[in-house]
């Protein structure tokens, strides 16, 4: 008997020993035209048989009523069986294939549900049996509202992924986005029930916090404005593993509107924020509680020692990450001493660099333009992109900030800035993504002004071969403040987030590339 012969054999039939590994099963795609790419691993034995199981159903499927010894169920129906998809594993333990869409709008929302197993025929037809999965199909290129909403409104809020494969909506603030009052409730997203359920509560209600992956796999939420809209400086960690919640050692000051950086040593750098929020004299008066301070935490120990002070005090400035390590402060809104009026705010267009090796801030290169309230999107190639933002503010004359229309790029590795071209419409507070093929999608955010903002439901492309925007397609609501997921199927989930008039939602939306 050949190899390849006693091996099919061995899938087929069963073999004693075999490694018990976790089936599982990955698939991307829903967007028409497209495909659809199916990956079930690994393979007990090399070239073990698998079976893809395609339903437009979720089940459950008891598997007795087809094998009298097995207890178990599928998570897919069995109306499509004649579909199913049955080869070998390839040489490393994986089984991928593709399927094509073409352009249907009557199938846009109808849903494939996936499942893969393994045969053993003895004790009991069926081996390993994977994790369910979904794809719900679209229009590619667009926005869509398949009307899923969540538990509470919530605008400024994160997501963190779960060990189940479904996501976690975290905090964020209900009411007006002038008026926000932060909620320590979450809502876990499951793609096949296409449903929001209840989520493991927080320790303290927050929103504008930070989420920073540490490298044991666990997420570090820290500061955010409280329940009465004051900055706090308490931290807890999130364990996708068992769904809980541990508060950890709180920072040195309390703090909204900073950054969070993962290093290289296993550390999280927190630079900047806001301290307080007191509403007199003025409603700018928060600003001038903006720190240039930094500190440490050191997910080991579970303690948070000072780190370097930064040149200026920045809350809503831009970090990112360079190849050598060090970390770019850019930008933020900021405050300075005045002999007259004691302070004046400012947007800065200045940039610190941290370095984790010798924990100190140096000087970098500053943008053209100032700018605050933004997200940098990662171009590739260790080039950032930052469009739009908050600038201009100012007492005499009153104004409480606008956003700028002007774009620029950050090359890391050059450390240079390079001016492109503008948005067509001034946002900030939007949300940005890779489209492929040098494209980028910006998205939402507000124009108007910080005191009365105006969210969008516009998009724009940036290109990276001509440096400049087009129009891209409409949003189905307008969203400032959103939170954005880029889903395991390939899609982007957007979240809540201000709409017109300035109240936050609890809706979501999906875009199909």
């Amino acid at each position: 008997m050949t190899r390849l012969t006693t091996l099919a054999a061995a899938a087929l039939f069963g073999v004693a020993g075999l490694t018990a590994q976790d089936l599982q099963l990955d698939v991307r795609g829903g967007s028409m035209p497209g495909t659809i790419a199916v990956d079930t691993y690994p393979a007990a034995v090399p070239l073990e048989l698998m079976v893809v199981l395609f339903s437009t159903s979720s089940g459950p499927t008891p598997c007795q009523l087809f094998d009298p010894n097995d207890p178990r169920s599928l998570s897919v129906g069995l109306e499509l069986l004649d579909l199913s998809y049955v080869n070998f594993a390839d040489f490393d333990d994986h089984l991928r294939f593709s399927i094509p869409l073409g352009s249907a709008p009557a199938l846009q929302d109808r849903a494939l549900f996936l499942q893969s197993v393994t045969l053993n025929f003895a004790p009991t037809l069926l081996g390993r049996i994977s994790n369910g999965n979904v794809v719900r199909l679209g229009n590619a290129g667009s926005f869509r509202d398949r009307f899923v909403s969540f538990l509470n409104d919530r605008a400024f809020a994160t997501v963190l992924p779960r060990a189940d494969r479904t996501w976690l909506l975290v905090g964020g603030a209900r009411g007006g986005l002038l008026s926000q009052v932060a909620t320590d409730t979450t809502a876990i997203y499951d793609p096949i029930a296409d449903a929001f359920t209840p989520g493991p509560t927080l320790s303290s209600p927050r929103s504008l916090h930070t989420a920073t992956q540490l490298p044991n796999g666990t997420w570090l939420i820290a500061g955010g404005v409280n329940g009465t809209n004051d900055p706090q400086a308490t931290c807890e960690v999130y364990d996708p593993t068992t769904d809980t919640w541990t508060p950890v050692a709180t920072m040195n000051s309390a703090r909204t509107g900073h950054s969070a950086t993962l290093l290289a040593n296993g550390k999280v750098l927190v630079a900047g924020g806001i301290q307080a929020m007191p509403v007199t004299p003025t409603q700018l008066q928060p600003i001038r509680e903006i720190v240039n301070t930094t500190e440490l935490y050191d997910p080991v120990a579970n303690t948070w020692t000072p780190g370097p002070l930064l040149s200026t005090p920045r809350a809503g400035h831009v970090a990112i990450t360079r190849p050598d390590g060090r970390v770019l402060l850019a930008g933020g809104i900021s405050w300075d001493s005045n002999i007259l009026f004691g302070w004046l705010p400012a947007v800065r267009r200045s940039c610190d660099l941290y370095n984790p090796v010798t924990n100190t801030i140096g000087t970098a290169p500053q943008m053209a333009t100032a700018r605050s309230l933004i997200d940098p999107i990662d171009l590739g190639n260790n080039k950032w992109l930052v469009a739009g933002g908050i600038n201009g503010i100012t007492i005499i004359p009153f104004n409480p900030g606008n956003p700028t229309n002007t774009a620029e790029v950050y090359d890391a590795v050059a450390n240079t800035w390079t001016t492109v071209g503008a948005l067509a419409t001034a946002r900030g507070n939007h949300k940005g993504w890779a489209l492929g093929n040098g494209l980028f999608l910006l998205a939402g955010g507000a124009n108007g002004s910080i005191l009365s903002p105006t969210p969008l439901s516009t998009t724009e492309i940036f290109s990276t071969v001509t440096n400049t925007f087009s129009a891209g397609p409409a949003m189905t609501s307008a969203r400032a403040g959103a939170a954005a997921y880029a889903t395991p199927q390939g899609q982007i989930m957007l979240f809540g987030g201000a709409t017109s008039g300035g109240l936050i939602s609890n809706t979501t939306e999906w875009y199909y590339f």
